[in-house]
């Protein structure tokens, strides 16, 4: 089979050795510093990912070789070149922001390898570049460590997150709002829930436990702020309902005994809130600051609850 040195490099791979002599790629595009380093790092990132797929050497430079002279990766002709070296780009900016990778690879659809490959091949880039990154205050690396064992610890099911990932969540076709103010909101917003999951054709049983946990996270709304806002969202075979207010937040120490300790309870935390909800999500995601806080259920709404 012909290496992709030969499908990047002009002429056929029995002359590749003198056609380099000859080839001067155009690399003004490159017009920055930054580009520089994003180039740098998504072809060494497509290096490790082919080298983990069994690639050659000669394959695997020519990926690095591409990451720096290709203008747009739309204009790639091999769909697989093109697939891993999207990847490759993407994750640079997983592992800039020290993302969860399970969780970004969660939206990934890949033909030409698995997830587990991927996984760990990613993991372990971005330890080496966390390890290389010494510029990282001390608060973001203490808020990534309660972040990753929670989410490890609960297989998953809990997942806190920054403000800036909030818009994932909320892609999809509005279904509802309800403001939340005072304890009569609590029944309103719940009975609109029910009610729109219900025209969008959900099982009664299934709607029953999804109902519950909303009205946990309503209620506990009132509870620790004096008031805020539920949306709920469907994208495709998921229902997010968003839970908003502009309370005081959840103290990080608090977060491994709330989330991993059934019946747990202070001022500050859900009780047995977070347990009884990652019981019947599909996820429980939190985004939580001093300024207020985001409480997210991603519900299935698949077949099954059709």
């Amino acid at each position: 089979m012909k290496t992709f040195l030969s499908k990047i490099l002009p002429g056929s791979s029995e002359k590749v050795e003198e056609k380099v002599v000859e080839y001067h790629p155009k690399l003004t595009h490159i017009s920055s510093y930054q580009m520089v380093e994003d180039r740098a790092l998504t072809g060494w990132v497509a290096s490790r990912l082919a080298h983990a797929m069994g690639f050659d050497e000669k394959d695997r430079e020519a990926l690095f070789f591409l990451a720096f002279t290709a203008r747009s990766l739309d204009d790639m002709e091999n769909e697989s070149i093109k697939e891993l070296m999207i990847i490759a780009q993407s994750a640079v900016k997983w592992i800039r922001t020290n993302s969860v990778i399970e969780e970004e690879l969660n939206q990934v659809s890949s033909t030409v390898t698995s997830k587990e490959i991927l996984s760990r091949v990613l993991n372990d880039i971005q330890s080496d570049v966390n390890h290389l990154n010494v510029s990282s205050n001390e608060t973001d690396k203490k808020w990534e460590v309660y972040r990753d064992v929670i989410y490890a610890a609960t297989h998953g099911q809990f997942l806190l997150i920054k403000k800036c990932e909030i818009a994932r969540y909320t892609k999809g076709k509005v279904l509802c709002e309800a403001d939340i103010a005072e304890r009569n909101d609590i029944a309103k917003a719940r009975n609109m829930a029910k009610e729109c999951l219900t025209a969008h054709g959900l099982k009664s049983t299934k709607i029953t436990s999804y109902n519950l946990i909303i009205s946990e996270a309503v209620t506990n709304l009132l509870k620790h702020a004096t008031g805020g806002k539920m949306t709920v969202y469907k994208e495709d075979n998921l229902v997010c309902v968003l839970v908003e207010d502009k309370g005081p937040g959840f103290p990080l120490k608090i977060l491994p005994k709330t989330t991993l300790m059934a019946g747990f309870s202070t001022k500050e935390s859900l009780g047995q809130g977070f347990t009884l909800m990652m019981k019947m999500a599909n996820q429980v995601v939190l985004e939580t600051s001093s300024s207020g806080s985001t409480l997210i259920l991603v519900l299935n709404a698949g077949e099954e609850g059709i």
